[in-house]
């Protein structure tokens, strides 16, 4: 595209409806999770307790290092992403974390499954995994663009307008 190419137009913000609403919070409140969570990681990592694995092993450092970054990220993303759908975006950031986090937990709950899982534990998976979609569904459902405000203003309340020719 070039410099001189017209520009298209900005898409129109869209309604904000209380199924929004409920998306956004549970957007904060995840990513405030996924932020504790990091935090949390990072002291256990740096001072070397609170966790049950040896980190000075190449693989489990790797993995929790990994989680760290991870966590703060989609942290990131939905805490950012629930200011924005409160202003009319469409949310993609919360549809794509919280999709890999669903499918992510869906493939470990099959194989947890298959390999004689717990019911409870596959209980409490699948209500994760409810959870985390919950979002991403809720902001999938049909919105409509906001409205722009009536070009005439209103008359004043007891005023009968006069008629349009």
């Amino acid at each position: 595209m070039s410099l001189l190419a017209p520009r298209r137009p900005r898409p129109a913000p869209l309604g904000v409806t209380v199924a929004v609403r409920i998306a956004a919070a549970l957007s904060f409140v995840y990513g405030l999770g996924c932020i504790a969570l990091g935090s949390w990681l990072s002291v256990a990592l740096a001072t070397g307790r609170g966790m049950g694995a040896d980190t000075h092993e190449y693989l489990v450092f790797r993995g929790v290092t990994t989680t760290i970054v991870f966590s703060f990220l989609a942290g990131a993303v939905f805490v950012t992403e629930a200011f924005l759908v409160l202003r009319g975006a469409r949310g993609i950031g919360v549809m794509v974390v919280a999709g890999i986090v669903a499918f992510g937990g869906v493939v470990g709950e099959v194989i947890e499954a298959v390999t004689g899982g717990d019911p409870g534990s596959l209980a409490i998976g699948a209500g994760v995994i409810g959870a985390a979609a919950l979002p991403a569904v809720l902001l999938l459902l049909p919105r409509a663009p906001r409205s722009a405000p009536p070009a005439a203003p209103e008359p004043a309340p007891g005023v009968t307008p006069s008629p349009q020719p």
